[in-house]
């Protein structure tokens, strides 16, 4: 589907520069009076006393460092803590899109507090709520922003093993051969999806965000997780579009960066897109 913008229109609309102030003003004081960034975890009933305490610290620090990261979010963090046996930590976990919206996180408790928090896990499932559910047609989009942000918010905490260069290299190097084709990203991605191969269709969508930060970072000297930070602010709510995000992004950019870019993994053929390496 080819989205109706017209890339070569200036994304300033009349109205949105006052409304948006008013909207981040608004969402400050609530920020100041504790009523956003706040968060609530159930299911500790199943688990003992020592385990609650180490699950509470655990998902106290992915909030941490997910908003240290990401910024605030305007709504309240609620999770559901469902025990199971694994060789992981973290063996199973998902975002609902409900009223209140909710993160699922399957725990493994006999691990130590040091394996849950450097669990890349939790942050990939906070990320999501950074931006709108997108609908499934764009489900690898909203896949590739939370696998590539998880390893923002980890390097930001300082629990990333490796560099974050290293961490990107390693995961998208090997799903690379699925986008030497002239089909575009964005059909490619939903393929993969579609026939369950998620970590190709993860990481293979995750090279958007890449290409989208090296944009910001060599030509707008800024940076993808400070401009979400100010989405956070003005813009962020639990349900929208594609479009209505790519516009968001563009504004608070002053060009139209997103835009633009979502136009050439929806229409260009990937091999000219992608690297031969990673």
């Amino acid at each position: 589907m080819f989205l109706n913008i017209n890339l070569g229109a200036e994304p300033v609309y009349p109205d949105s520069q006052e409304l948006w102030v008013q909207q981040v003003e608004d969402r400050i004081k609530k920020i100041n009076s504790g009523e956003f960034d706040q968060f609530e975890i159930h299911g500790f009933k199943r688990f003992s006393p020592a385990d609650k305490d180490k699950l509470k610290q655990w998902v106290k620090v992915g909030v941490n460092a997910t908003r240290d990261t990401l910024g605030v979010y305007p709504s309240r963090l609620i999770f559901h803590l469902v025990p199971k046996k694994s060789n992981q930590p973290v063996p199973w976990a998902y975002t609902r899109r409900d009223n209140p919206q909710r993160i699922y996180l399957h725990v493994d408790s006999r691990f130590q507090l040091e394996k849950f928090i450097n669990d890349w896990t939790i942050y990939h499932e906070i990320s999501h709520l950074a931006i709108p559910y997108l609908g499934g047609n764009y489900a690898w989009l909203a896949e590739g922003f939370a696998s590539f942000m998880q390893y923002q918010v980890m390097e930001n905490a300082g629990v990333l093993n490796g560099t974050i260069d290293e961490n990107y290299q390693k995961k998208i190097a090997p799903h690379l051969k699925w986008f030497k084709s002239d089909l575009p990203p964005a059909s490619i991605a939903r393929r993969l999806m579609s026939q369950k191969q998620y970590p190709s269709a993860y990481w293979g969508s995750a090279y958007f965000f890449v290409v989208a930060n090296n944009i910001l970072t060599s030509e707008h000297q800024t940076s993808l997780t400070k401009l979400i930070r100010q989405y956070q602010l003005c813009c962020n709510a639990p349900h929208g579009d594609v479009a209505q995000l790519m516009s968001d992004l563009d504004i608070l950019l002053g060009e139209p960066v997103f835009s633009k870019l979502l136009a050439r993994f929806e229409t260009q053929a990937a091999r000219t897109i992608y690297p031969s390496e990673f």
